[in-house]
């Protein structure tokens, strides 16, 4: 299955959406998906399951050293696109908003060129706004 390149925000929703089907999940997970420069993603996600319900930011530099070394030294337009997953119907929390924030930093500092965060759980997609990636 050929997928039309991703390019804007409303684009990698989609693309997630699609990805994603029907949503419902057994437990929390993150996925990561790779796009290269002309914003096709690879067909190969990866899936790290069972992931702690809060963030540990220990975990987020060495995954996102991972990605840079997926994407290059010279990642040319090469992006990393990341959905946090969970069971429930619950709106987004503190707890989601950590592991955003927290893939978020270590993205930064890593130089990492990294896609609008998404979130899903098992009733709605939604992206992580500028807000919720600041501490409160």
């Amino acid at each position: 299955m050929t997928h039309a390149p991703v390019h804007t925000p409303h684009d990698l929703y989609q693309r997630w959406q699609d990805l994603m089907g029907p949503l419902g999940f057994g437990g929390w997970s993150l996925w990561l998906g790779f796009l290269d420069e002309d914003g096709l993603m690879n067909t190969a996600l990866t899936q790290i399951e069972d992931i702690p319900t809060r963030v540990d930011p220990a975990m987020c530099q060495p995954l996102l050293e991972m990605c840079r070394h997926i994407l290059g030294e010279e990642p040319g337009g090469r992006s990393v696109a990341l959905l946090l997953t969970r069971p429930g119907s619950n709106p987004m929390n503190d707890d989601d908003r950590s592991w955003a924030r927290g893939l978020t930093t270590a993205a930064d500092h890593l130089g990492v060129s990294m896609r609008p965060l998404h979130f899903a759980n098992d009733e709605e997609l939604l992206v992580f706004a500028p807000d919720d990636l600041v501490s409160g």
